[in-house]
């Protein structure tokens, strides 16, 4: 609650021209009616913003609201809003309004930990306002298979915002979850047998994995024939080539899975794909399947519990 503007105002009961909660000085710092005030006090010297020395008068609280403002105004990592505001000087009690700048990024370097956490005690109250862009890392892309060897799956993406702490949010940004990681792809061998010449073979590796599209800690592609590329804050990393490995000029080949992208925010990653072998019926082999995408991150986790949203702005991955 915001202190009038204008007009009459009182310490903490009825003043002349009104008796509105807005025009009581002391309910603005949560004393209750009847409480003895002095203009004098901390709280109220704080509340206006008054310095010890100068004179408190009654229109210097016109306009004021007792709560501490604390502006995210650069890049953060793995951020822990409620350690970030006392160490921007918040005195742990009033009511806190946290805004995230406009172009500020919030991410994480860890699928395991998210970029935002909003827990602990607010005894006022916290309310959050995103202008920019809290996203998590996204899941590492699979490893492609070796000849006789399956594809990874991908990570899944890490989690935006965890809360377990009571909080009102206007997202007029972007909250996302990480992209999951694609997967790995599979391998093959192949062999013929050519009479005098003997067993011919052919093996051949699958691609790694791209990373799934992260806040600015970069999810990294998998392993492979063909490495898989890392998923950055603008967009996924595509999956690696696999191998081709031809028998000519005898007929036998195996060819290595191509492997899956990196999702966008939020979204599973694309499975990789099983290797190939064939040739002249004297002949065998084995093909073995790509990896399967991880999973996308989650946008909100605790949502449902502690979240009010005044606006939801855009927001990739599953609100839960």
């Amino acid at each position: 609650m915001t202190i009038e503007s204008s007009g009459a105002l009182g310490l903490n009961g009825t003043c002349t021209g009104g008796s509105s909660a807005r025009n009581q000085i002391g309910a603005e710092v949560s004393k209750t009616a009847g409480t003895a005030l002095c203009m004098n006090n901390s709280c109220l010297r704080t509340l206006s913003g008054t310095s010890s020395g100068t004179a408190v008068s009654f229109s210097t609280f016109y306009g004021k609201a007792n709560q501490f403002t604390y502006t995210v105004s650069s890049n953060q990592t793995n951020l822990c809003m409620r350690a970030g505001a006392v160490s921007a000087g918040w005195n742990g009690t009033s009511k806190l309004a946290v805004t995230i700048n406009s172009g500020v990024y919030v991410s994480s370097n860890s699928t395991g930990t998210p970029a935002l956490t909003i827990s602990g005690s607010y005894p006022n109250g916290v309310t959050l306002t995103n202008n920019g862009v809290i996203a998590a890392i996204g899941g590492n892309g699979g490893n492609g298979g070796g000849s006789c060897s399956a594809g990874a799956s991908g990570a899944s993406g890490g989690t935006a915002i965890k809360v377990t702490s009571a909080i009102s949010v206007t997202n007029n940004g972007t909250i996302a979850g990480g992209g999951g990681g694609g997967g790995g792809g599979g391998g093959a061998h192949a062999s013929y047998c050519l009479g005098c010449v003997g067993v011919v073979s052919s093996s051949a590796s699958g691609g790694g994995g791209g990373g799934g599209r992260s806040g600015k800690s970069n999810s990294a592609g998998g392993s492979g024939y063909g490495a898989g590329g890392a998923g950055t804050c603008s967009s996924a990393g595509g999956g690696g080539a696999g191998q081709i490995s031809s028998g000519s000029p005898y007929p036998q080949y195996a060819y290595g899975g191509n492997a899956g992208n990196g999702g966008t925010w939020g979204a599973t990653g694309t499975a990789g794909n099983v290797g190939v072998w064939g040739c002249h019926s004297n002949s065998s082999g084995a093909s073995y399947s790509g990896g399967g995408g991880g999973a996308g991150g989650k946008a909100t986790c605790g949502a449902g519990s502690y979240i009010t949203w005044v606006a939801t702005g855009t927001r990739y991955g599953s609100i839960s």
